[in-house]
This record gives C-alpha cells, structure tokens and sequence, in this order.
C-alpha cells in the first residue's frame, strides 16, 4: 500500500480506503495475505509525522522505507538512486561473471 500525505485528513482518508478495501475483499471472498502486504508513506513535508502502522485483520502492516515494484525500487523520497545503484551492482557482476567465464574456457 502506498500513501502520499499531505494533512490529517489525506491520513482519515487513507485509513477509510484501507478498511473499505478490506471490507471489499472480506465480501468477495479474497483473504489478504498481511505478511505479504507492505506499506510505505511519501510525505514531502519538512516536518514529517511518525505514522502508526494500518492493521488488517487484527495484523499490523510492516512499514518500509523502499520496496521493489514491477522491477523498479521506489523509496519514500521518488528517488531512483537506490534503483540506480542495484542495476549498477547487478551490471557490474554481470560483467565480471562475462570476462571471468570468457577467460576461463578459452
């Protein structure tokens, strides 16, 4: 889940869309995996809220700081530099992993 906050009330709203989605869920018969289920707060603020976890179903949801989604890591900021540097980690290993094997076979 995934919430852009500006004032208290986008924060009323926010909780209300949680527990209407849930609800929604509980009466199509869908069960919400909660340990499976993330949420991460963008708030753009100078003085920035600590914020409660949202619980469903008597769980609470872990809070993170990024998550990876559709192969791209989105942090609390809309900063792509952790993105950024997971690819640059995952090149450069790649590129070694090439020369290493190229070099031994021959």
């Amino acid at each position: 889940m995934l919430a852009l906050l500006n004032d208290f009330a986008s924060y009323q709203s926010y909780l209300s869309s949680v527990v209407r989605f849930s609800s929604w869920c509980s009466k199509k018969f869908l069960h919400l995996n909660v340990s499976k289920t993330k949420e991460m707060c963008i708030d753009f603020r100078r003085n920035r809220t600590v914020i409660s976890p949202i619980v469903i179903n008597g769980e609470p949801v872990e809070q993170v700081d990024s998550f990876k989604y559709l192969g791209v890591i989105l942090d609390e900021k809309l900063s792509f530099t952790e993105h950024v540097t997971a690819v640059q980690s995952y090149e450069l290993s790649m590129l070694i992993h090439y020369f290493f094997y190229a070099f031994t076979v021959a």
